[in-house]
C-alpha cells in the first residue's frame, strides 16, 4: 500500500490550517486555446491533474487542479484549490479582498465576528467606489443613486449591514450558521456584479477587438 500523502493547508470548510489527506489522484490532458483566436492550439493540450484531498480537522473534501502539470503529488496543496470556493477574483481591489480574506478564515469559528468583518469589507467597497463618508446606510443608497450597484443589490447590501451590525454588538441571537451561508453568498454577488463581470467583460471585448484585426 502507498504511503499517505498528507499536506498542511487552509480549508474554507473550517477555517483551519490543517494537516489534509490526498485520497485520489485524477490524470487527464487538457485543452489550450489560443488567446488571439479562441481556436485550439496546434499540438496537444499538456498534462493535468485533479487532486481530491480531505481535511484532517472537520473530514470535509477539498478539490485541487495542476492544470501545468509541474507538481508531484506529494505537493498537491501548491496546486489551486477549485472547491470549495475561496478568496475573490483577481480583478477586486486588495482592500476589500484583504476584508473578505479575514472574514472567510472566522466564518466557521466566530459567525459574529464574520458577520461584522462582512459590514467592513462592504464599507471597503463605498471607499473604492468613491461614495462619500458616512453611515454605510446612506453610503449604498449613493451607489445605487451612481448607479454602481442596482436596486435588488442594495437591498442584500442593506441586509448584510444590518447582519453586521448584530454581528458587532452582544446578542442573546447572533449570527446562524445558515445565515453565514446566505451573508457570504449576498457579498459574492454583490462583488461579481460591480467588479468580476465588468472585468470579464473587458477581457471578452479584447478578444473580440484581437479576432476582428486577424480577420
Amino acid at each position: 500500500m502507498d504511503k499517505e500523502i498528507r499536506a498542511v493547508a487552509f480549508c474554507p470548510h473550517c477555517g483551519n490550517k490543517a494537516p489534509q489527506k490526498l485520497i485520489h489522484t485524477q490524470h487527464y490532458d487538457n485543452t489550450w486555446y489560443s488567446t488571439d483566436t479562441g481556436e485550439i492550439s496546434e499540438g496537444p493540450g499538456g498534462p493535468s491533474t485533479y487532486y481530491v484531498a480531505t481535511c484532517e480537522t472537520c473530514n470535509e473534501v477539498l478539490l485541487y487542479l495542476d492544470a501545468l502539470g509541474e507538481f508531484e503529488p506529494r505537493a498537491f496543496n501548491f496546486s489551486d484549490l477549485v472547491w470549495p470556493e475561496s478568496g475573490l477574483h483577481g480583478s477586486v481591489p486588495s482592500a476589500v479582498a484583504s476584508c473578505y480574506s479575514e472574514a472567510e478564515r472566522i466564518k466557521n469559528l466566530a459567525p459574529n465576528a464574520f458577520a461584522a468583518q462582512i459590514r467592513k469589507a462592504l464599507e471597503a467597497i463605498c471607499d473604492d467606489r468613491g461614495a462619500k463618508a458616512g453611515p454605510l446606510q446612506y453610503r449604498l443608497k449613493e451607489l445605487v443613486t451612481k448607479g454602481e450597484i442596482p436596486a435588488i443589490l442594495a437591498d442584500m447590501s442593506d441586509a448584510l449591514r444590518t447582519l453586521g451590525n448584530v454581528g458587532a454588538h452582544t446578542n442573546e441571537q447572533g449570527i446562524k450558521p445558515i445565515q453565514v451561508r446566505a451573508i457570504d453568498d449576498f457579498f459574492r454577488a454583490i462583488v461579481e456584479y460591480v467588479y468580476v463581470a465588468p472585468n470579464k467583460l473587458a477581457e471578452f471585448r479584447k478578444g473580440l477587438s484581437r479576432l476582428k484585426k486577424k480577420a
